[in-house]
């Protein structure tokens, strides 16, 4: 188990960077209504395992340089973590956790342009995970600007 909860404090700490990034470099967008509707809607979803308030969630999604695809991206998220602890019934905090750790990850292996064919995943898991996250971005997103990150 030290290895889940390494790994989850490692996609906490690119979540920190990137938004402290964002924080010193760029100018904050705010949410329309619509998009606060939406971000409310992805909380209920992940209720449990996301543990940043509603007004800390808006607050990092305006700081990001590309507000609405980081939104998407958080929906996607959401969705396919839903998806998934239903279709394999994940039952328990500490397995949900894990289990969403996963899909961020995952998100982050696609955005540092990662293989999305079959063959490049090491388990079941993270290939459900992928092609769920795929399926759930909007097309074409993938080689969209803002999407891809790079650490050059």
């Amino acid at each position: 188990m030290k290895f889940g909860k390494l790994f989850f404090a490692l996609v906490i700490f690119i979540s920190l960077a990137a938004s402290v990034h964002a924080e010193g470099s760029y100018k904050a967008r705010y949410l329309t209504a619509s998009d606060i509707e939406r971000v409310k809607a992805l909380k209920v979803l992940l209720y449990g395992v996301d543990t940043k308030s509603l007004q800390e969630t808006i607050n990092e999604l305006e700081k990001t340089r590309h507000p609405q695809l980081s939104l998407q991206m958080k929906e996607a998220m959401a969705k396919t973590y839903v998806d998934i602890v239903k279709e394999i019934n994940v039952e328990g905090q500490e397995k949900k956790e894990w289990l969403y750790s996963m899909v961020c990850l995952n998100m982050a292996y696609l955005q540092f342009g990662g293989t999305q064919g079959k063959y490049g995943s090491t388990t079941e898991l993270n290939r459900l995970i992928r092609q769920k996250l795929i399926g759930y971005l909007p097309p074409g997103v993938l080689k969209q600007s803002g999407f891809l990150y790079s650490l050059e």
